[in-house]
């Protein structure tokens, strides 16, 4: 009996399944690129499909199978759609690269109306509400922008439990940039103990975290707490995280030391900035313009780290960083989903088609290295100059408190626990020399102020 209803109920599968494959078949464009999809030629597929309704919408079924194929090949098939093209297109994905662009170009009504095409279902949707409180922000709506980068850090979490590695990954990301994007809204608008405490929120083991300690660490400066601006920038000697030395983290020591009346203290960090940064970023400079190699930003990125680090040590921890960007990321997994499908020869794919993107996204990745170098360069030399200005406003009041005969460092200890501020959450240890992970970025320094001596003598 069992067998009979299996047999009856394939019996009527039987015309239904040939009825949709003959469907399909009627339609040769969207029945090859099933094929192909199936053959793992998700970019074969994609520029087939795409390139049939490039000027017209597709039907249901393809704008499904559309955005099953964006899902495996990234966006990067699109980049060179214009607007009206991807209109055509109505997926989702198609909706946020235009909203992306407008956003860019400051056309905030656009984003706006691109964006509510898609739906709360949608994977997008948290990274649609990301770009949304993006161009509030820009057009300086904070209140909105903060309220929308609040229901996107909460989508993001919500569906962060997945399986999927890279989908959680991704989710993460973005929750992570809403949060950072509240904390500099705050911050910009003065209110940097409510910044701060957004910072906080922000997990270590993020890839935004080293980055996010220096705004922190200006959020600490601006509320006078020069000791735990100090403590955090301190974080960055590190061996964890060697790679990501920042200039401004120098400028931002000295400018605590120096609202400290600390003016010593100020110069070292000054003079170490000069003998360390800039020569470093001048011979950086002279490395990278004189390579006229085909490519060479992108090689270097795969360069074995004993070949980089001979050619300069600055040079290996700028490729460190740069690799750990989102944009470099998202660019390196479409350019390995293109390899695979080469890789393969599959008799289906578009050969042609694929040693194009290739080289296009190779083209792509070589120049965002190159600008994300050559804007570490020009960052270093125009701190150099903040460097200089602030030397001879140092040098200008060690000046004075010379003429005043006054001294210019007291006998007293150079740290005390009643110089530290804490919050009563807050648990303070003894710093032994060695820096432990779960201790990066909570550090403070316990220096007393020299102005407060100053002061006190001044009354006596």
């Amino acid at each position: 009996m069992k067998c009979f209803l299996l047999f009856l109920l394939a019996f009527y599968l039987m015309p239904l399944q040939a009825k949709v494959e003959t469907k399909t078949q009627r339609d040769p464009v969207l029945y090859k690129a099933i094929k192909n999809y199936n053959n793992q030629n998700y970019f074969t597929a994609l520029d087939e499909l795409a390139r049939q309704y490039k000027y017209k919408t597709p039907p249901k079924k393809v704008q499904k199978i559309l955005k099953m194929l964006v899902l495996k090949t990234g966006t990067y098939y699109f980049n060179t759609y214009n607007d009206l093209e991807l209109r055509k297109l109505k997926i989702p994905t198609t909706d946020l690269i235009m909203a992306k662009r407008n956003l860019y170009l400051k056309k905030f009504k656009y984003v706006h109306r691109r964006l509510q095409s898609i739906p709360v279902s949608n994977r997008l949707f948290p990274e649609a509400l990301l770009v949304k409180a993006t161009a509030y922000h820009f057009d300086k709506q904070y209140n909105k922008a903060v309220k929308v980068f609040k229901m996107c850090a909460k989508e993001a979490e919500k569906r962060k439990d997945v399986e999927e590695k890279k989908l959680k990954n991704y989710f993460s990301v973005i929750q992570e940039s809403c949060i950072i994007n509240i904390a500099r809204l705050y911050f910009k608008q003065g209110e940097f103990e409510k910044a701060i405490r957004h910072y906080e929120d922000v997990p270590k083991t993020s890839i935004q975290w080293p980055y996010i300690l220096l705004e922190k660490a200006w959020s600490y400066y601006y509320l006078g707490n020069y000791n735990r601006s100090l403590g955090l920038l301190i974080t960055y000697r590190s061996p964890l995280l060697e790679s990501y030395f920042m200039p401004e983290a120098e400028v931002l020591k000295a400018l605590n030391y120096y609202q400290l009346c600390l003016y010593p203290d100020a110069l070292s960090i000054i003079d170490r900035f000069y003998k360390e940064y800039k020569p470093k970023s001048e011979a950086l400079k002279k490395v990278l313009t004189s390579q006229g190699e085909d490519l060479y930003f992108y090689k270097l990125m795969f360069k074995p780290i004993v070949d980089s680090e001979k050619e300069h040590r600055f040079l290996r921890n700028l490729i460190t960083q740069v690799s750990r960007r989102v944009k470099y990321s998202l660019d390196l997994k479409s350019l390995y989903a293109i390899n695979t499908e080469i890789f393969h020869d599959h008799k289906d794919a578009n050969m042609e088609k694929l040693l194009s993107s290739q080289r296009d996204i190779k083209e792509q990745i070589n120049h965002y290295v190159k600008v994300s170098m050559y804007k570490f360069i020009n960052e270093t030399h125009k701190l150099s100059k903040d460097m200089f200005n602030l030397k001879l406003e140092v040098l200008a009041k060690q000046r004075d408190l010379v003429y005043k005969r006054e001294s210019l460092q007291t006998q007293r200890a150079r740290g005390s626990d009643k110089n530290v501020e804490r919050k009563p959450y807050q648990e303070q240890w003894e710093f032994n020399n060695a820096f432990w992970a779960d201790e990066l970025g909570d550090y403070s320094f316990g220096l007393e102020s020299n102005c407060k001596v100053k002061t006190q003598r001044k009354r006596r």
